[in-house]
């Protein structure tokens, strides 16, 4: 099992035959390996909700919301409803909003309900006027600590089970051998190492897709209130 920096450093020079990749280019490599992986899907692992940002009832269009104090902010995670935040007044209330491209800012500037990020300044507005004074509740993809190959500690990656660990290995080492010239030996080892990869890479997006299932199945949100909701709670649009 791997579970720290030197041991993944120990995988990643068997994978390339032996011969040892300079620690600051692996590091580099195994960066590489795990942004593409992490940014792939919207891992249930990496979502985060942070609810410290606090909305007025008397805020308007033009009121900022920082969020560049959310320092592991990938990006704002979207529902499939479009749902990108709420509000909630810390008893039964809660309003939804969805998210408009931010160079439409000034046309859904009244539409209450929705909100636009400016990436660039990573300053959130909501449009039209806030119906109550709350707290937002924002579901975002966070990025994960980078992983140090010198570190004798346990490996900063604790969003992912330790057994999912060597995909990072088999990534770095496709993109090493892929920018080389390789013997044939190292050539044939490739699409073995490629079939590995994927099957670990199937592993994990299956366990993911479970967690997402177990999160949806079974969920009506009129069960166990004769077919109607509570008094004063979660009114999407009123």
């Amino acid at each position: 099992m791997i579970t720290k920096g030197t041991e993944l450093y120990n995988f990643l020079t068997q994978l390339n035959g032996g011969a040892t990749i300079d620690v600051s280019l692996a590091n580099i490599l195994i960066s590489n390996a795990k942004a593409i992986l992490e940014e792939e899907r919207p891992w249930n692992v990496l979502l985060k909700t942070d609810t410290t940002k606090v909305v007025s009832a008397s805020g308007t269009w033009q009121t900022a919301i920082d969020l560049s104090t959310i320092t592991d902010l990938s990006r704002i995670y979207v529902t499939s409803d479009g749902t990108a935040l709420k509000i909630f007044d810390g008893e039964n209330r809660v309003e939804y909003y969805t998210l408009k491209p931010f160079d439409q800012r000034l046309e859904f500037k009244d539409s209450s309900h929705t909100c636009v990020y400016d990436e660039n300044a990573k300053i959130l507005y909501l449009n039209g006027k806030p119906p109550f004074s709350g707290n937002i509740w924002l579901t975002y993809l966070a990025t994960s600590a980078e992983v140090d190959l010198e570190d004798s500690a346990t490996i900063a990656w604790p969003v992912f089970p330790s057994r999912f660990l060597p995909i990072l290995a088999y990534y770095a080492i496709g993109i090493h051998k892929g920018a080389v010239d390789y013997d044939s030996i190292n050539r044939q080892m490739l699409p073995s190492n490629q079939a590995v990869l994927n099957a670990i890479k199937n592993a994990m997006e299956s366990w993911d897709n479970e967690k997402s299932l177990g999160a949806i199945q079974s969920n009506d949100p009129t069960d166990g209130y004769g077919g109607g909701f509570r008094s004063g709670a979660i009114n999407r649009y009123d």
